[in-house]
């Protein structure tokens, strides 16, 4: 094999492998924040598991929560039961009271 593309080989292998020991983003696994209005969602904190879970399923809804309060640097998860996601405030003074 040429030096070359055995280094974009090996370049490849190691950037991918990178994000199996990023341990930074470790998130708090021992407790949930549930919330059903934006008044609840308020005493989330930042970084904490969080469930919307609705009275209500509405698809637009739960996306709208999740626009609002999800963390997208972490996975996102939502069905007609809710959302369940890393808690974010960054955007908190973006939702419409």
């Amino acid at each position: 094999m040429h030096t070359i593309p055995r280094l974009l080989l090996l370049s490849a292998a190691f950037l991918s492998l990178t994000a199996c020991f990023d341990n930074s983003t470790e998130i708090d696994q021992t407790g949930l924040c549930t919330y059903n209005t934006d008044a609840q969602a308020e005493r989330c904190k930042a970084g904490q598991l969080a469930w919307y879970r609705p009275e209500v399923s509405n698809d637009q809804v739960a996306l709208s929560v999740a626009a609002a309060y999800c963390d997208f640097n972490h996975q996102v998860m939502y069905n007609g039961a809710g959302v369940l996601c890393v808690f974010t405030d960054q955007r908190l003074k973006n939702v419409v009271k």
